[in-house]
């Protein structure tokens, strides 16, 4: 069976997260093998099933934790008999991926990263303790009675649960190989990019900013952030896009110059080159989706 391509999510503004419950007696449990640009975490409530994680076919039972991350081919199947229920959440990585945080960029990298070093993160099939269940609880609790402030909610729940999965050595913990003072030293250029991303921001005015040589500085912006220069501002950028035409009604036009692009052919090449896909695509799901 050839795996597809599910549809973006895009629930009501502003918030990239679904939550629900699939009841395999209410009906019966059968998900292709598909891939999406978004997390999915499965908890098995009760019950027994098939789950497929890209070349693999597992066994899952009660109280099973399934992680799959962007890219992973999955799919899930269940017998018409048997009594299952699963709670799946899923969410957009621009939600956690705050990098400039510094204290939190290791663990939200450990959490979203697994194609560098696939066994670093095996395996993703975990037996949830007594916190991780609650913390489910309340994440499905938050989405479906929405009350003030869920978001914050249900982020911070996330958060919750990445740090126990990293404490409980589920996850192994990414070590970026740089010192502390390093990440502190380019944290303030990080803050400036992301109050400033519409601007120009040449490598020559972060070099200055840093005072330092523009030489020295490519080498040590590389070196901490694992991207160079341009390729950082490009992803900010297209993170900004992509909230702005879930949540605006806006063209790619304009997007692509309210971002910081004034040629519309620069901002597709770049947006598919980071995503994978044209930016008209995901204003096609947003429409579908409605």
């Amino acid at each position: 069976m050839k795996p597809y391509k599910e549809n973006l999510i895009l629930p009501e503004f502003p918030f990239p997260v679904d939550v629900f419950i699939q009841d395999n007696q209410k009906s019966n449990i059968t998900v292709k093998p598909h891939w999406h640009d978004c997390v999915e975490i499965l908890y098995m409530i009760e019950g027994n099933a098939l789950q497929q994680i890209n070349d693999k076919v597992i066994d899952v039972k009660t109280n099973d934790v399934i992680l799959l991350v962007n890219g992973d081919i999955h799919g899930t199947w269940c017998n018409n008999y048997d009594k299952t229920k699963i709670l799946v959440v899923k969410f957009l990585t621009d939600m956690l991926s705050n990098l400039s945080v510094i204290y939190e960029s290791k663990y939200i990298i450990t959490f979203l990263q697994k194609t560098r070093n696939q066994k670093l993160y095996a395996p993703r099939v975990f037996q949830s303790q007594r916190e991780i269940i609650d913390i489910f609880i309340g994440i499905y609790n938050e989405f479906i009675e929405k009350r003030v402030g869920y978001e914050i909610f249900i982020k911070g729940y996330i958060y919750q649960m990445i740090a126990l999965l990293i404490r409980n050595d589920e996850l192994q913990l990414y070590e970026p190989g740089i010192k502390e003072e390093e990440l502190q030293e380019i944290n303030p250029i990080l803050k400036y990019i992301e109050l400033h991303y519409r601007e120009k921001i040449t490598l020559e005015k972060a070099a200055f900013m840093a005072n330092k040589s523009y030489y020295y500085f490519s080498r040590f912006f590389k070196k901490v952030t694992g991207s160079n220069f341009k390729e950082y501002i490009d992803f900010v950028r297209i993170c900004e896009a992509e909230k702005l035409f879930l949540n605006k009604d806006m063209n790619i036009s304009q997007v692509a110059y309210e971002v910081g692009y004034n040629n519309i052919s620069s901002f597709n090449r770049v947006y598919k080159r980071i995503r994978g896909y044209s930016p008209s695509k995901i204003k096609k799901a947003k429409y579908v989706k409605k």
